[in-house]
């Protein structure tokens, strides 16, 4: 099979996969494809190698991956606001010394698009693509806040969630009460809620019509300087995301905005 085939049928794969808005095996991506399972077999490999699609190691059927959510959320408005949102999160990283991401909501979960490291003694690193926990960080729950209650209920569920500091929220029902505060102030705090020691304050990015299409978030240790809180980098952080959802078409608000919610789930490539 030659290169060009090779990459057709692997952008076949993605296309369906994509469609399919769940979970795939590879016997039916080879049936509705018209390929062997053979040949299913190899590219689905190679895809999930890179990071394109994983495995759902409980009933191994495939899904989009983290490079292929982060590329749709990049290409949707790329020169809208990506470029936008890394001069803001080099801005705080200089002039601040703060951790920055950019976070988007896709497939239910949320996927890290931008990361930048300061030159503090504490760095966070992250991969562009990867998975951030939607109940633990700010961006995450800035990301939650944007749904109605509803669907920010689907995607917490209804199960105890992971504890991954001493200080995680893992009671849904006390998660999803919090989401209305976040929505009315504009803005989520997370206290050692991710790394122990760790501060994070995450605000809206959002399009012209209000939805919230991104979230911005920064993290920066408890105890290095006693002159930086959270009260303090509240308003560096959604300032820092005024002026990027500007780049969308926002009106300019001298205050920090209540959320709007977004329709019935996500938007801007995300599933209803």
């Amino acid at each position: 099979m030659s290169g060009s085939q090779s990459l057709e049928r692997g952008l076949d794969i993605l296309e369906m996969i994509e469609a399919e808005g769940g979970d795939i095996g590879v016997r039916e991506i080879a049936r509705r494809l018209g390929f062997s399972p053979t040949i299913v077999q190899r590219l689905v490999s190679s895809l999930a190698l890179r990071g394109y699609i994983e495995k759902n190691g409980e009933t191994a059927r495939y899904r989009l991956g983290p490079r292929s959510l982060a590329l749709g959320a990049s290409g949707e408005r790329g020169v809208d606001y990506v470029a936008t949102a890394r001069r803001e999160l080099d801005r705080m990283a200089h002039e601040h010394h703060l951790n920055g991401f950019v976070a988007v909501l896709r497939g239910g979960r949320a996927i890290y698009l931008q990361a930048v490291q300061a030159d503090g003694p504490v760095a966070i690193r992250v991969s562009l693509g990867s998975e951030m926990p939607l109940h633990s960080t700010a961006a995450g729950k800035v990301l939650l806040a944007s749904l109605d209650d509803g669907a920010a209920r689907k995607l917490v569920g209804h199960r105890k969630l992971a504890a991954i500091t001493p200080h995680t929220i893992t009671d849904p029902a006390i998660l999803l009460a919090s989401l209305a505060r976040i929505r009315r102030q504009g803005y989520a705090t997370v206290v050692e809620e991710n790394i122990p020691g760790i501060l994070s304050v995450g605000a809206p990015i959002t399009d012209r019509a209000g939805t919230v299409v991104a979230a911005l978030s920064t993290a920066f240790p408890k105890y290095l300087d006693a002159d930086r809180t959270l009260q303090g980098v509240i308003p560096l952080v959604t300032a820092a995301a005024q002026r990027v959802s500007r780049s969308l078409g926002a009106s300019e608000l001298g205050t920090t905005p209540a959320m709007r919610l977004t329709a019935n789930g996500e938007r801007n490539g995300g599933k209803r």
